[in-house]
């Protein structure tokens, strides 16, 4: 029964050493004093204890149980001094390490025989108890593991030898590459026997057949028509506006071509013949089995399609992408695994040369016809050197985001010139956002300027972020207005609208392209109207004709919000600084490993994976060749919307309040010079709580007032007041305390 007693004792010593809070006060108490005494070496006490009462249980103990105890003893001791020195040399206290004992013990051998003298015995004696009380043959114990290493290393010796075996019969990359030009799926004519050279780069096939693969095929471009350009000379023309009747769209001439355009940046078939060995050398020192099946020289970059053997997988050739971008000396590469559509790995590998794209080309490209929709603008060139269109109504919304040098502002010059050389001011009227005043400001006073709260002999391009909200809350009105003109049509959209507009004889509705560069200051100035009136935009105004580009250089999160990209399907990256901006904007990386100067991925609208373009290049000079013809063709023209120019007039519906116009205007001019608004404010002035609820809501239906949700404060729209007064009340003078 002692024996028993004696095993639970010594299990509850070693729970207690090792999970001290679950032990109770008399478990901590016990870990505590072992710690004290032993140190770390007090966990073998409770491993000595339960061997020795094993073995005499068991009487399979060759020594004597004096011995096994003497030894033990020893060994406990031994430890703490080996701990005691280990934790000396580790930084920490020889107490804490080796307990009292220890370090009085560790104390004594480092001074008779130093540090490695101290370690040595302490580790002597403890290997030599281990043996005793274990009865361990540290001879049996080397020589298995010596026996062990011997058979690993037999074992890599023979894989290696394999290993080179296997490289001594792979053919040469002459050889492979002569293969390849036997492979049906390569052209029919055979290639002539080559001289010896590295690779013959006739064998591998280029994915574009043409011998000018990679430039897009120019139109010459018309003289222009009254009303038409070259570009627009087949595309069906709604009546004008009076305002616009003799309004003749700008030529293609106003912009440049390329000094050269059928000599392009592209690689030479030396330097495709260097990359492809390269890359198949490269993948077969990492035994992939792959070989380079064609290649697709662009402005920027060359895909090459690897194709690998069956077996391979594709993640072990993406996991190379930092060593093939060192074999290929490049400062970036992109993979694309797997192309859509194709049993092949994109690898993009930047050209040596990078050639200049400019709009004028893409313009007068086929991707350009003159039945393209009205809002359709040359993207640029893909990575295969085709010529790129996209269509804003289609998108319906954009955004935009690239690091400062990467052609954002470029780009969105060419989106706005594409549209202002196909579109007259009746048909698309642009509202320009751009509070850094840098880059938008080229389209000052151009007659497709527009801003539903503004005049049109006062409109300009909005640089003000409080302007910008107050524009952008009046777009969301001018969305509810249309909405409600469509469903007095019978009509879903609003093409359908001017469809029944013609038949009818009644005014057009034109559409709305809302440019906003850059978001992220307007964001740290009116963060939630802008959040909010965005939000509803890029939800409902599609169908209604107004389209929003936001572009921005800091893609954070705090700046392209959660509820903002929700509703942005369609994305453009230019070069970003981190895989992070990278996974904001296309919800993946790539665009970290963009060359910059207007190399992007464009996402488009249900698109799986990015597509790679050079945007198209336009100069300052040819911005104001534009400007200027537009301003020559006439001023900005539009009704102004009725809901914000008469809203709330003196005597508009303020009756159904139970409020006159006079104290309706001094209620006004109090919330201005008291800077708050309430209704004991409002009862003090007016004597009468009713006539204060009146007011009150009256003020907060007109949207004067707001009070946030959680709030219970009112948010005051000074600005709007202040507009309200001067047009409705002139004679009120407003003696603003700010």
């Amino acid at each position: 029964m002692r024996w028993a007693a004696f095993f639970l004792g010594s299990i509850y010593v070693g729970w207690a050493l090792v999970a001290p809070a679950h032990a109770g006060v008399i478990g901590q108490a016990v870990a505590s004093r072992l710690f004290r005494e032993f140190g770390l070496a007090a966990y073998l006490l409770p491993i000595f204890l339960f061997n020795g009462l094993l073995q005499h249980v068991l009487r399979q103990k060759s020594t004597g149980w004096m011995t096994t105890t003497l030894a033990s003893i020893f060994g406990l001791i031994s430890g703490t001094a080996l701990f005691a020195k280990i934790g000396f040399w580790a930084g920490a206290d020889m107490a804490a390490a080796g307990g009292t004992w220890g370090a009085a013990l560790a104390g004594a051998l480092t001074s008779g025989m130093g540090g490695v003298g101290a370690f040595l015995v302490a580790l002597g004696v403890l290997l030599f108890a281990l043996q005793v009380v274990f009865e361990i043959r540290w001879a049996g114990v080397a020589a298995a593991g010596a026996s062990l290493l011997a058979e690993d290393y037999a074992e890599w010796s023979k894989a290696r030898a394999e290993l080179a075996a296997r490289k001594a019969k792979a053919p040469a990359p002459e050889d492979a590459v002569k293969t390849k030009a036997k492979d049906p799926r390569a052209d029919e004519k055979p290639a002539p026997a080559p001289a010896p050279k590295p690779v013959d780069t006739r064998t591998i096939k280029p994915l574009t057949e043409n011998a000018d693969a990679g430039l897009p095929k120019l139109v010459e471009a018309k003289p222009a028509a009254k009303g038409k350009t070259a570009a627009d000379a087949t595309r069906p023309a709604p009546a004008a506006s009076a305002a616009y009747k003799d309004y003749v769209l700008p030529p293609l001439d106003l912009l440049s071509l390329p000094s050269d355009a059928r000599h392009r940046g592209k690689p030479t078939e030396a330097e495709i013949s260097s990359a492809v060995a390269d890359l198949e050398r490269t993948l077969k020192s990492f035994d992939i089995e792959a070989h380079v099946s064609g290649y697709s020289p662009g402005p920027v970059i060359t895909r090459y399609e690897i194709s690998p053997a069956p077996g391979v997988k594709v993640s072990s050739i993406v996991a190379l992408e930092n060593d093939i971008a060192l074999a290929m000396r490049a400062k970036g590469i992109r993979i694309i695994a797997p192309i859509p559509g194709k049993a092949a790995v994109g690898i993009e590998i930047p050209n040596p040369r990078q050639a200049a794209v400019v709009l004028r080309e893409i313009l007068q490209s086929e991707a350009m016809p003159a039945s393209a929709p009205l809002l359709s603008f040359g993207l640029g060139l893909s990575a295969s050197g085709e010529p790129v269109a996209a269509d804003i109504a289609k998108m319906p919304h954009v955004l935009v985001a690239g690091a400062t040098g990467s052609g954002k502002s470029v780009l969105i010059h060419s989106m706005v010139l594409s549209i202002l050389f196909r579109a007259r001011p009746d048909e698309v009227k642009f509202v320009l956002i751009d509070p850094k005043r840098t880059e938008l400001t080229f389209y000052e006073g151009i007659p497709h300027l527009f801003d539903p709260m503004v005049d049109p002999a006062r409109v300009s391009v909005i640089t003000n972020a409080k302007e910008a909200a107050k524009a952008l809350k009046a777009l969301v009105s001018l969305m509810e207005k249309r909405y409600e003109k469509l469903q007095l049509h019978g009509v879903r959209n609003l093409d359908g609208y001017n469809a029944e507009a013609d038949k009818k004889g009644l005014p057009r509705e034109f559409h709305v392209v809302v440019v906003i560069d850059e978001l992220a200051d307007l964001m740290l100035i009116a963060g939630d109207i802008v959040e909010d009136a965005i939000q509803r935009l890029t939800q409902m105004a599609r169908a209604v004709g107004i389209h929003l580009v936001l572009a921005t250089q800091r893609p954070s999160v705090d700046v392209i919000t959660g509820v903002i990209k929700a509703n942005l399907p369609s994305r453009i990256a230019l070069q970003v600084i981190s895989k992070i901006d990278s996974k904001v904007i296309l919800d993946g990386s790539g665009a970290e490993a963009l060359q910059g100067r207007g190399d992007l991925l464009y996402l488009s609208s249900g698109a799986q994976k990015p597509e790679r373009c050079q945007g198209a290049y336009v100069s300052e000079d040819e911005i104001r060749k534009v400007v200027e013809y537009l301003k020559s063709q006439g001023k900005p023209d539009y009704p102004m919307l009725e809901t914000m120019a008469a809203k709330g007039s003196a005597a508009a519906d303020l009756s159904q309040f139970g409020v006159e116009p006079l104290e309706f205007s001094q209620a006004l001019k109090l919330v201005l010079e008291r800077r708050r608004v309430s209704q004991d404010l409002l009862k003090s002035q007016f004597g009468s709580s009713a006539r204060a609820t009146n007011i009150l809501s009256a003020l907060e239906v007109k949207e004067f007032i707001h009070k946030p949700e959680g709030s219970n404060r009112w948010e005051i729209h000074f600005d709007v007041i202040e507009d309200y007064m001067r047009t409705h009340f002139p004679q009120v003078p407003l003696d603003r305390k700010d």
